[in-house]
């Protein structure tokens, strides 16, 4: 690229998108790459990430997109009645399993809607499209349910023209979705429902020849102010449910794949037996480095002026530690695309003044870099406040413990006796509180690399396997809050 087109490239860029993971700039990355596939392809069904990974925007993708050789059906989870859901759990089953039947009878409805939509010609007088209309006709009217509202009935009407599965022989008249507590067997009895939805709903699919039909779960943490035992439960039943549906689909070939887009803290709170068998399995996590956020960035700037790149945008000087600029931005991220993204417009805001005035250079420098730090550090800070707060409410109190020690790394003992002054200690101890600010990587432990030599700084963010370790004896802040806190190195 000329000199003369890098020189004009800051200004022909009026932003490098909206932080929210639904952003464009993050939807047209996973375009180019297997993100796309993993999804489609396989037996991974549980998506992971971070908060601001680019869950929702891989959501958003097959929603809007339509891939080739595949009917999407996302469903957003916003607003969802949980409260009425959580009464259609059956206390008899297994307690990992108290709405994986529930779940499962959610999924095959949906599944059956998205398949009558597609019916064509002969297929609409077969007995299996006569007896699927049926049943939404008597139970809801239609075959516009939304998701709201399929469990919402306080009973589930069969008759001849839609179904009668069969329980130990006896023919199965209504399922009963508002139990007491004398009343039993909801699993047995919503699962043998299902199975018959999912049978005669699996016949028409293949009668059609239709593409592979995913249905997709996402915004399962939205509105929610307590992540209790409750909705774990839910949780879990969901995943449980979704595996059973996909295993059942490959048996019978059918074209037919659930899928859960979950934040990783979720994820790791949840305890259930084949909790690692899924994990090895069937678990795909977005993951992102240097490399692919450049190629995000690189994405955005290519937008605005075509064949340009980070490299056209800011001047070939190294920061302090002969540190390349994206390489210093990156490190005060958690690694994810709205935090890059958000440094990148406060690099933008700020370096406006110096490069409208004549004569100045009109990339990015290291003056502009460390102009901007300030600002994304209070945007880090406030994006914590949101995952951290409904934990531990104080838990920016402990950050100022760490402000008032003054410097970036600090020892176990200089905290202790700090914090242990403090109101937040009759709360959670000087243990406890440094363990949760580790688990969010606020704070990070440093590691010395037994048998080989060398040492490390280990964050959570960098290393999801890495556990708290009580016998650490040095942290160190997070250098995205380092102006927040106004600690020095």
């Amino acid at each position: 690229m000329s000199h003369k087109m890098a020189k004009s490239a800051v200004s022909g860029i009026p932003t490098f998108g909206e932080v929210a993971a639904e952003d464009d700039a993050i939807l047209e990355y996973f375009v180019q790459t297997d993100s796309v596939s993993t999804v489609v392809d396989g037996n991974k069904f549980l998506i992971l990430g971070r908060k601001g990974s680019g869950k929702t925007a891989l959501f958003r993708y097959f929603n809007e997109k339509q891939p080739q050789g595949s009917l999407s059906l996302a469903l957003n989870l916003r607003g969802y009645p949980w409260a009425m859901h959580a009464k259609r759990g059956d206390p008899d089953a297994a307690t990992a399993e108290q709405y994986e039947a529930s779940w499962k009878y959610v999924i095959v409805t949906e599944f059956a809607q998205m398949v009558l939509s597609k019916v064509t010609g002969t297929s609409e007088w077969t007995s299996e499209v006569k007896s699927l209309r049926a049943f939404f006709q008597k139970n809801y009217g239609g075959t516009n349910v939304t998701l709201e509202d399929i469990l919402r009935p306080s009973s589930l009407e069969l008759s001849k023209t839609s179904f009668e599965p069969t329980i130990l022989g006896c023919k199965l008249l209504s399922v009963s979705l508002e139990r007491t507590g004398s009343q039993s067997g909801l699993s047995r009895e919503l699962n043998a429902l299902s199975d018959a939805i999912y049978e005669a709903a699996s016949y028409v699919s293949q009668r059609e020849q239709l593409d592979k039909i995913l249905i997709h779960f996402d915004e399962l943490d939205q509105g929610m102010v307590d992540f209790n035992e409750q909705r774990q439960l839910m949780l879990i039943g969901l995943i449980l449910a979704c595996r059973s549906i996909n295993q059942q689909s490959i048996k019978s070939a059918v074209n037919v794949k659930s899928i859960v887009y979950l934040r990783t803290d979720m994820w790791e709170r949840l305890s259930f037996s084949d909790k690692n068998k899924i994990t090895m399995t069937n678990l795909a996590e977005i993951k992102w480095n240097e490399q692919s956020l450049k190629s995000l960035l690189d994405l955005r700037i290519n937008k605005y002026i075509p064949g340009a790149s980070w490299i056209d945008i800011c001047d070939d000087d190294l920061m302090r530690g002969r540190q390349p600029k994206l390489t210093h931005i990156i490190a005060r991220t958690f690694d994810r695309p709205r935090d890059v993204i958000s440094f990148m417009n406060t690099l933008l805001e700020v370096s406006t003044p110096r490069r409208s005035a004549a004569g100045e250079s009109q990339q990015f420098t290291n003056k502009d870099v460390v102009a901007a730090r300030p600002d994304y550090s209070n945007y880090l800070k406030a994006e914590l406040d949101d995952e951290i707060k409904p934990h531990w409410p104080s838990w920016d109190e402990a950050l100022q413990v760490i402000s008032g020690l003054g410097k970036l790394s600090f020892t176990k003992a200089s905290f202790e006796a700090a914090y242990n002054i403090t109101r937040l200690a009759k709360n959670f101890s000087s243990e406890e509180a440094m363990e949760i600010l580790y688990d969010f990587s606020v704070i990070g432990t440093y590691s010395v690399q037994s048998g080989y030599g060398g040492s490390e700084w280990v964050f959570r963010y960098k290393v999801r396997k890495a556990k708290w370790d009580e016998n650490a004896s040095t942290f160190k802040l997070h250098l995205g809050l380092k102006e927040h806190a106004r600690v020095n190195e």
